[in-house]
């Protein structure tokens, strides 16, 4: 583990923001596949890794500015 953060020693994102953006990257992505529109919600989140709904819907938020349902509503009304 010591070498994995001695890699991203002098990055902008630490170890672990790296995962969690990574992680929120494909969340955002699954939410926006229209084959997964009927995966709830919190089922995205748990399949990355989140395994606490409000968390996820809290980190998700806080990374997009929007919940997680309305992120997928959003655009699904954009591309509909």
């Amino acid at each position: 583990m010591r070498f994995l953060h001695q890699l991203f020693a002098g990055r902008k994102e630490s170890v672990s923001e790296t995962i969690r953006r990574r992680r929120l990257e494909r969340c955002s992505a699954d939410l926006l596949d229209p084959l997964l529109a009927a995966l709830p919600v919190h089922a995205v989140g748990t399949r990355w890794g989140f395994t606490d709904a409000a968390g996820f819907s809290r980190t998700f938020r806080a990374a997009y500015g929007v919940s997680p349902q309305e992120h997928r509503r959003l655009a699904a009304r954009q591309y509909g």
